[in-house]
C-alpha cells in the first residue's frame, strides 16, 4: 500500500474519532446535567406552537422569560453572547428574576438563589427606559411529548396547572428533567 492512501485512511479515522468524541461529550454532558444538576420547578405560561416538521412538542414559556432591564448589573451583554439571570425562590415556591449580569455571578447561588445561563431573543434596547424588559431564553422552552399529548398540556398551561422540573448545573446550564401537572411528575426525561 502506498503512503497516500494510508494517509487518507488515517485522516478519515482521525476525523471519525473526533466526531464520535464530540457526540459522546454532548450525550455525557446532558446525562451529567440531568443526573446531578440542582432541581428547581418553574410554572409554565401558555404559548401556542405549531411545527409540522419537528414532531409533537409543547412550547413552554416562563414568567422569568421576561427580565426587566433595571435588574442588569454591569455592562450589557454583547449581541449573541450568553449572560446570566439570578433567580430567587419566593415564599410560595415560585422563582423570580432578581439580577442579570454578563458574567457568571460568583457566590450568588444558595438554597434560595440560582443562576441560569440565558440568551436574548432580540437586540437589547440601547437607550430604552429601565422599566423595559428583555425577552430571554434558557434552552428549556420546548419539550417533546408523546403523540396526542401536546394540546392537552397546552390546555393545562392555560389553566396554570403545568410546571417544569429543571436541572441546573454550577455553570448555569439548564435542562428539562420532567413536566409536572398539579405538582405531580407526569412526564420524565430519560437519561438516555
Amino acid at each position: 500500500m502506498s503512503r497516500a492512501p494510508a494517509r487518507i485512511l488515517l485522516s478519515l479515522a482521525i476525523v471519525a474519532l473526533a466526531q464520535t468524541s464530540v457526540l459522546a461529550y454532548m450525550v455525557i454532558d446532558r446525562v451529567r446535567l440531568l443526573a446531578s444538576g440542582r432541581e428547581i420547578t418553574l410554572p409554565v405560561v401558555p404559548v401556542d406552537p405549531r411545527d409540522l416538521f419537528r414532531g409533537e412538542y409543547v412550547r413552554l414559556g416562563y414568567d422569568v422569560g421576561s427580565v426587566p432591564l433595571r435588574l442588569l448589573e454591569g455592562p450589557r451583554p454583547h449581541a449573541n453572547r450568553a449572560f446570566y439571570v439570578v433567580l430567587e425562590k419566593m415564599a410560595d415556591g415560585g422563582w423570580r428574576a432578581v439580577k442579570m449580569t454578563s458574567e457568571l455571578p460568583q457566590g450568588s447561588t444558595s438554597p434560595d438563589r440560582i443562576a441560569l445561563k440565558a440568551r436574548s431573543t432580540y437586540a437589547w434596547p440601547q437607550d430604552g427606559p429601565r422599566e423595559a424588559a428583555v425577552r430571554v431564553r434558557y434552552g428549556i422552552e420546548s419539550y417533546f411529548v408523546p403523540e396526542g399529548q401536546g394540546r392537552k398540556l397546552e390546555a393545562l398551561a392555560r389553566e396554570k396547572k403545568l410546571a417544569t422540573l429543571i436541572a441546573v448545573d454550577d455553570k448555569g446550564n439548564a435542562a428539562i428533567k420532567g413536566i409536572l401537572v398539579d405538582g405531580v411528575l407526569q412526564y420524565e426525561e430519560p437519561l438516555f
